[in-house]
């Protein structure tokens, strides 16, 4: 009996002394940083070396297991052809639960320069609430830049005279060659497009030649020549946070392809398992389509035909997700034609960019298709100089292509100073 109590007495003291270690390290206070540290997760746009030279009461880490704030950035292109721009600053360490997101747009007509300085005001802006609590807080300032008087207040935004469209027009070319072969090339591309809250409305036009001469020898010159053109349509109804329909159209030529005039439209449905409008951070969207395309060959297939009707439906599932660990995305899509099932093409595409570790990343990049539905394919034998040349398709059973890597790093975590001397290396 007297053993049994010792025991619950041990218990209760130990539990005690663990309950009472516990209490105490909960309430131990942290300690902030003296300079703010901060992690820049960027993938496009943000001038790190400009940020470096104008925004100098932080330190910039190359490693976010070091920072006291991680700063993950995502952008989107906007209806008007500009940029939306989302910060999400995730406090780590002392500041680990204070998270806050700002948001900004920069307009079609923003040069590089625009888009920078204002990219560090609004980083600024979200650095403030965060730097006051390290030892450069008394050395902080606030301005504010009043707007005009205007003698009164405008009560209605301002009027749109292009009523949300957007056009684009591009060309370009090149121009290449040596003693015994020339090749030039051209480009052409324009677009329309109209994007608002309920209404997505895109029209496109691309168009390529190519024109290539080589000397075999004194006698002997080959010369080649190959085009093509696409005009496509896309238009797309919102039906709620998750849900859209819509219709694409399609009219190309293509030499290459063996395709004189093809034209095709098909409606779909897609839903997304995430709401829309976080589709920066992350998506899972399954799209079902049906319709028909028509053909018209530049010369008889393998299958005897010049021209014919295929109608054809296509799921595609897609992925992307960033957060601050890296990003991964990824699709799967399968059509079928409807009138010959035993003819399909499936298309895989993966990539990701993981930290594992610290200082430690990962990256690759796949694509694999399964292609049985190449019924287009020109009869009879191909030559070796259209081979080369790439002047006709030819028959396969599939493709795919793949990159890989891995980086490491370690040292100093620092990196605000900036030395552009002979290029910054």
């Amino acid at each position: 009996m007297a053993g049994r109590w010792v025991r619950c007495g041990s218990f209760l003291f130990f539990s005690i002394f663990v309950l009472t270690g516990s209490l105490r390290s909960q309430t131990l206070p942290r300690t902030p940083p003296s300079r703010l540290r901060v992690f820049i997760d960027c993938q496009y746009e943000c001038d790190t070396e400009y940020l470096r030279q104008n925004i100098e009461f932080i330190e910039y880490v190359r490693d976010r297991a070091a920072a006291d704030l991680h700063l993950l950035v995502t952008t989107q292109e906007t209806g008007g052809g500009g940029m939306a721009w989302n910060l999400k600053f995730i406090g780590l360490d002392y500041f680990m639960g204070q998270d806050r997101t700002l948001t900004f747009n920069t307009p079609q007509t923003a040069s590089g320069d625009d888009r920078r300085k204002e990219f560090a005001r609004i980083f600024k802006v979200g650095l403030v609430g965060y730097a006051a609590e390290t030892t450069v807080a008394p050395d902080l300032d606030v301005s504010f830049r009043k707007a005009p008087e205007t003698g009164e207040r405008k009560t209605k935004s301002n009027h749109d005279p292009w009523n949300y469209w957007v056009f684009r027009v591009g060309m370009n070319g090149n121009l290449s060659g040596e003693q015994s072969s020339n090749n030039r090339s051209y480009r052409f591309n324009g677009s329309a497009s109209r994007t608002t809250e309920q209404w997505k409305m895109n029209f496109s036009l691309n168009s390529n030649t190519n024109n290539s001469t080589f000397e075999l020898d004194d006698a002997t010159t080959f010369k080649s020549r190959s085009d093509g053109w696409n005009l496509s349509s896309l238009v797309v109804k919102s039906l709620g946070p998750k849900w859209s329909y819509g219709a694409r159209s399609n009219l190309s030529h293509s030499s290459f392809s063996n395709t004189d005039r093809s034209v095709g439209a098909s409606p779909a449905i897609e839903f997304d398992f995430f709401p829309y409008s976080v589709s920066t951070r992350r998506s899972l969207t399954v799209q079902y389509s049906i319709g028909m395309t028509h053909y018209q060959y530049r010369e008889l297939t393998i299958f005897d035909k010049l021209q014919e009707n295929v109608p054809s439906h296509s799921v595609n599932t897609s992925i992307g997700i960033r957060a601050p660990w890296g990003s991964v995305g990824g699709s799967v899509n399968i059509s079928q034609h409807l009138n010959h099932t035993d003819r399909y093409h499936v298309g895989m595409y993966g990539n990701t960019d993981v930290r594992l570790f610290k200082g430690f990343g990962f990256d690759m990049f796949a694509n694999y298709d399964k292609i049985g539905d190449q019924i287009g394919l020109a009869k009879g034998e191909i030559s070796e100089a259209e081979v080369l040349l790439k002047l006709r398709q030819r028959a396969t059973g599939y493709s795919y292509y793949m990159g890989f890597g891995i980086n490491y790093s370690f040292g100093s975590i620092f990196n605000s100073t900036v030395n552009p001397r002979f290029g910054g290396f």
